[in-house]
């Protein structure tokens, strides 16, 4: 029994000597580069342009110029929004209507 074991361990040691290195078809790697040349589609375009310096620095300055017009055009209408406030404010006073938590409806019969 254990030189029948023994043989089949010697037979399966020596059913691997005549492997060889793995070797890709002729002209594997030209192929390969043509190939990925060939994918640049549209996305792979649109990345290579949008990370150009050139290009992210005027998205950058675009934001911060929108943001600067924001701003400004926001205090420019808080202050004619004010002079409105302090012109309704009489109406907004005979208006309100005050009720407190306290305030509550008994809703025993």
């Amino acid at each position: 029994m254990q030189n029948n074991i023994n043989k089949k361990i010697e037979e399966t040691m020596h059913s691997i000597d005549g492997i060889d290195k793995a070797q890709p078809n002729p002209f594997f790697f030209t192929r390969l580069e043509a190939r990925m040349e060939k994918e640049n589609n549209i996305w792979v375009k649109i990345t290579s342009f949008m990370t150009r310096p050139l290009v992210t620095f005027a998205c950058i300055c675009l934001v911060i110029i929108i943001n600067a017009f924001v701003i400004l055009s926001s205090s420019l209408s808080t202050n004619t929004s004010t002079k409105q406030n302090t012109e309704l404010a009489t109406v907004d006073e005979y208006t309100q209507i005050n009720t407190t938590l306290y305030d509550f409806e008994n809703t025993k019969p």
